[in-house]
C-alpha cells in the first residue's frame, strides 16, 4: 500500500510538474506574439485641435474638435473661454464612431468686431483607463495682438504633456486592490499545491492551516471590496459631485459597468470566503472559489489597464492579469508560507519540523520559480510599451518609480535565493539525520519569508503608483510651461526668456521652439543683477527660412522686462536681433532659434544629436533599439524560465 501511495505522488507530482512546464511554454509564445506590439502612449493625452493652439482665424468657429492619443474618451469637459471672459461653448459630445475625438459647439459668441480677440479652451477628460487629464490651449479671431498674460496663464493650466499631481484616493485603492488580488489568485494555489501535501504527509492537523488561511483570504477578499469600491468612487468623482444621479451615470459608461461587475463579483467573494471562516463550506469548495472569484475581478481589472485601453483590449488584459497572476505566485505563495507554516511547524512532531519546512519550500519554489520568469517576462514587455526610450525613465515619474521597484524586486529575488539555496539545503541536511541547530535553521527561515513579504507588499504597492500616473511615454516630457533663457553678456548684459521653449544647441546657445505656436519672448536688459529700463524702443527682428521675416516692438511689463506674442510661422532655423538702448548705451544682439515642424519633429539640437521637444512617444508602428531590447528580453527570459523551471521539477521529482 505504500507503494502505490507513494507512486501516486510520484504521478501527481509529474502532472503538476507538466503542467507548469506547458504554462510557461504558453506564455512564451504569447510573449513572441505580443511582442510584436509597438510602443504606444497609455493616458489619453492632446495630440491635435482645430483650431490648434496660437491658431488666428478670421472669424468664430462653429465647434472646436479635440483628438488625444493613447486612450479613448469616456466623458469630456471642455469649456471655451471668448474675449470677454464669458463662457461661448456648448456640451462637449465625444464622437460615437472615435472615443479619441471630442467636438464642442461654441454656442453664443458675438458676432462682427465683438468676435475678435484670444479665445481659451479649457478642457478635462477621463480616459478608457480611468484616468483624468485635463489642459487647456488658446486661439484667436482677428488680426489683433495676442495678450502676454492671457496666453501665460493658459500655458500654466496646460496639464495634457505634464504629470500632475498623484491621485492619492485612486493610487491607494489601486495599491490595495493589487495587494489583494494577489493574496487571492497565488495563495490558494500554493496551499493546495505546497502546504495541504506536505502538511498531511507528516500528519500535522490540517484543521490549523485551514483556520489561518480562510482568515487570511477573507480578510484580503474584505481588502478586496473595499479598494473596489474606493476606485470606483474616486473615478465617479471625475463625472459630478458625489450622487447617486453621478454614480449612476458612472455606472452607464463602458468603464463604470467594469467597476459594476468588479464589485458583485468582490461581494460575492466576500460571502464566500465569510462561510468559509464560519465552517459552513468545505475546503473543497471555498478553495477554488477564492481563485475562481479572484481571477474574475483580475480580468476586469487588466480589460481596463493602461495596456487594454491604449494597444489592444484581449492583447493588453492578457498581458496585464498574466503579470498580475504571476506576481500572485511568488507574493501570493509567500504570504500563505509566512501565516500557515510556522503554526503547522509548531503542531508537528519535533523531529518531523525540518522535513515538513524542507518539503514546502521545495514545492512552493517550483510554483515561485514559475511566477518570477512569467512575472519578470511580463513586466519586461509592459517596459516595452510603455517606456520609449532609456533617457524617459529618468525624465519621467514613472520611470522613476519603476526604477524603485525594480531595485526592491532583485532584494526581494536575494531573499528567495538565500532561502531556496542556504536555508533549504540546512532544512533537508537537518531532515536527514544532522539535527544541529535545525531549530534556528526554522527560525531563520520563518524571518526571511516575512521580511521578503514585506518586500514585495512594497512593490505591489508601487504598481498601484504604476498605474496611476502617465506612463513614461507621456509624463515627463512636457512637463508644464517650459522655460529657456539666453544670455548676452558685455557692458549691458541682455536675456532673452522665450516660453514655452527649451535649450539646443553644443552649450545650450539656441532655443528651440515649436513653428506656428504663439511664443512669448521676454527681453531683461541688466547691469549685475539690477533691471535697466530702455530709453529707446525694444525691438525684435526675426530673420527666417525661405524670406520669412518679420519685426515688433517689445512692450514694456510691470516687472521692467520687455515682451511681444508672436508665432514663427516656418519650421527651420531662425536668427533674432534685439535691439535696444538700456542707460544711455545702445545694444545689438543675435540670437539663434529652430523652429520645429511639430510636437513629434526629431531635430538636431547642434550637437549632432537627435532630440524630440514634446513627447516621448514613438510614431505607430515605429520602435527604438531600447524598447526592442525589452522585448528580445522579454522572450529569453521566458525560454530560461521554461527551461529553469524543467530543471526544478526534475531535482523536486527526484528528492
Amino acid at each position: 500500500m505504500a507503494t502505490t501511495g507513494s507512486v501516486e505522488r510520484t504521478r501527481s507530482h509529474h502532472a503538476r510538474a507538466r503542467r507548469v512546464r506547458l504554462l510557461v511554454g504558453l506564455v512564451v509564445v504569447a510573449l513572441a506574439l505580443s511582442s510584436l506590439a509597438a510602443p504606444v502612449a497609455a493616458h489619453a493625452y492632446l495630440s491635435n485641435s482645430d483650431p490648434s493652439n496660437g491658431d488666428r482665424v478670421g472669424s468664430v468657429p462653429d465647434e472646436v474638435t479635440l483628438t488625444f492619443g493613447g486612450d479613448g474618451v469616456q466623458t469630456a469637459d471642455v469649456t471655451v473661454i471668448g474675449p470677454d471672459g464669458e463662457d461661448v461653448s456648448g456640451d462637449a459630445a465625444v464622437d460615437a464612431d472615435d472615443s479619441r475625438i471630442v467636438r464642442v459647439p461654441i454656442a453664443d459668441a458675438a458676432g462682427g468686431d465683438g468676435a475678435d480677440g484670444l479665445y481659451t479652451v479649457r478642457w478635462a477628460i477621463l480616459a478608457d483607463d480611468g484616468h483624468e487629464t485635463d489642459g487647456s490651449f488658446v486661439f484667436s479671431v482677428g488680426d489683433g495682438p495676442l495678450d502676454r498674460d492671457a496666453v501665460l496663464a493658459a500655458a500654466e493650466g496646460d496639464g495634457d504633456g505634464g504629470e500632475g499631481s498623484i491621485p492619492l484616493v485612486e493610487t491607494a485603492a489601486k495599491g490595495l486592490l493589487l495587494v489583494a488580488l494577489i493574496a487571492l489568485v497565488g495563495g490558494p494555489v500554493t496551499a493546495a499545491v505546497a502546504v495541504y501535501p506536505v502538511v498531511s504527509r507528516f500528519g500535522s492537523p490540517a484543521r490549523t492551516v485551514d483556520r489561518r488561511l480562510t482568515r487570511l483570504f477573507a480578510a484580503a477578499g474584505g481588502l478586496l471590496l473595499v479598494s473596489v469600491l474606493g476606485l470606483g468612487l474616486s473615478r465617479a468623482a471625475s463625472v459630478g459631485p458625489p450622487s447617486l444621479e453621478t454614480l449612476v451615470e458612472f455606472a452607464g459608461l463602458p468603464l463604470g459597468t467594469a467597476w459594476v461587475v468588479q464589485l458583485v463579483l468582490a461581494a460575492i467573494l466576500v460571502v464566500v470566503l465569510a462561510l468559509a471562516v464560519a465552517g459552513s463550506l468545505p475546503r473543497r469548495v471555498w478553495l477554488p472559489g477564492t481563485v475562481a472569484g479572484a481571477v474574475s475581478v483580475g480580468a476586469t481589472v487588466g480589460w481596463t489597464s493602461h495596456s487594454a485601453a491604449a494597444i489592444d483590449r484581449l492583447q493588453g488584459t492578457a498581458v496585464d492579469f498574466a503579470h498580475v497572476g504571476a506576481a500572485g505566485l511568488w507574493v501570493g505563495g509567500l504570504v500563505v508560507l509566512a501565516v500557515a507554516v510556522p503554526p503547522a511547524l509548531r503542531e508537528a512532531a519535533p523531529d518531523d519540523r525540518a522535513a515538513l519546512a524542507a518539503g514546502t519550500i521545495r514545492r512552493y519554489s517550483l510554483l515561485a520559480l514559475g511566477g518570477v520568469a512569467l512575472a519578470a517576462a511580463t513586466g519586461l514587455l509592459l517596459a516595452a510599451w510603455h517606456v520609449p526610450t532609456l533617457e524617459s525613465i529618468g525624465a519621467s515619474r514613472y520611470g522613476v518609480t519603476l526604477s524603485a521597484k525594480s531595485l526592491l524586486v532583485l532584494l526581494a529575488l536575494g531573499l528567495g535565493g538565500f532561502t531556496r539555496f542556504v536555508l533549504l539545503q540546512r532544512l533537508e541536511s537537518a531532515a536527514d539525520g544532522d539535527r544541529a541547530d535545525a531549530s534556528g535553521t526554522i527560525a531563520a527561515f520563518t524571518r526571511a519569508v516575512r521580511l521578503e513579504v514585506a518586500v514585495l507588499v512594497l512593490v505591489v504597492l508601487l504598481s498601484g503608483v504604476l498605474t496611476s500616473v502617465p506612463t513614461a511615454a507621456v509624463g515627463g516630457a512636457d512637463d508644464g510651461l517650459e522655460r529657456a533663457t539666453i544670455e548676452r553678456q558685455g557692458d549691458v548684459d541682455l536675456e532673452l526668456t522665450a516660453i514655452p521653449a527649451t535649450h539646443g544647441g553644443e552649450a545650450d546657445d539656441r532655443l528651440l521652439v515649436r513653428a506656428g505656436e504663439p511664443v512669448v519672448f521676454e527681453v531683461a536688459f541688466r547691469d549685475g543683477d539690477e533691471p535697466l529700463e530702455s530709453e529707446r524702443p525694444v525691438r525684435l527682428l526675426a530673420d527666417g527660412p525661405d524670406e520669412e521675416r518679420f519685426e515688433v516692438d517689445l512692450k514694456a511689463t510691470d516687472d521692467r522686462t520687455y515682451a511681444t506674442v508672436r508665432a514663427l510661422p516656418a519650421s527651420g532655423d531662425w536668427r533674432l536681433r534685439i535691439t535696444g538702448g538700456p542707460d544711455g548705451r545702445y545694444v545689438d544682439e543675435w540670437i539663434d532659434v529652430h523652429a520645429l515642424a511639430d510636437a513629434t519633429e526629431r531635430g538636431h539640437n547642434g550637437n549632432g544629436e537627435s532630440r524630440e521637444y514634446d513627447r516621448g512617444t514613438s510614431d505607430a508602428g515605429t520602435d527604438s533599439s531600447f524598447t526592442a531590447g525589452l522585448r528580445i528580453a522579454a522572450v529569453a527570459v521566458g525560454v530560461v524560465g521554461t527551461a529553469a523551471v524543467t530543471i526544478e521539477a526534475v531535482r523536486t521529482r527526484r528528492r
